[in-house]
């Protein structure tokens, strides 16, 4: 991420912004909400205040980040990958913290919450609305569509099953060498 990047970022689906680290649990809320969102992708710059502007942070970069980078892994369940950088912006540090959900994985908590991104709004979701998610984005519980992630194919149905010899196990690979996945 680069100073002109940061300039260019507003805070939509994929961005939030934040003045310091300490809005770090509010922060992170925000990035378990965006990956949870379909696009499963999100960004937490800080020291970016809500209005854009960068105020910069103070203190030891190295070792807030690696402070954040050990509560990110202790309280996000099931993990995220994330990327921290630290950015020198008009004179002054800002930290970027990208993360994405893996795709085989429905749905991840932060601190034993589930929060969803609406527009650049986040919200919590309730046992119902994390259930249906997850039946959703789960490969065997999924009723369909299909796409393809390589060739792009699609399918209303899907019956991938190989016989080992004793039984049949369920299968995602496309002709073209793909993965089937749900299409939302």
């Amino acid at each position: 991420m680069t100073p002109r990047d940061i300039h260019r970022l507003i805070e939509t689906q994929g961005v939030e912004r934040k003045k310091s680290l300490a809005e770090r649990n509010a922060g992170l809320e925000a990035l378990n909400a965006m990956v949870n969102a379909d696009s499963a992708t999100g960004c937490v710059l800080f020291g970016v205040g809500p209005d854009g502007d960068v105020v910069g942070l103070k203190g030891d970069l190295d070792r807030a980040q690696r402070s954040l980078a050990q509560h990110i892994r202790a309280k996000f369940s099931p993990s995220v990958s994330f990327e921290l950088s630290a950015c020198e912006c008009d004179g002054l540090w800002v930290l970027a913290l990208e993360g994405k959900r893996e795709r085989n994985v429905p749905l991840c908590e932060y601190d034993g919450r589930a929060f969803i991104r609406e527009g650049s709004e986040k919200r919590q979701l309730t046992l119902d609305e994390k259930l249906a998610l997850i039946r959703l984005r789960d490969r065997d519980q999924h009723p369909g569509p299909w796409r393809c992630d390589k060739c792009g194919d699609t399918a209303m149905h899907f019956e991938g099953a190989v016989f080992d010899g004793e039984k049949f196990t369920r299968t995602y690979d496309c002709e073209c060498g793909g993965e089937w996945w749900p299409a939302t």
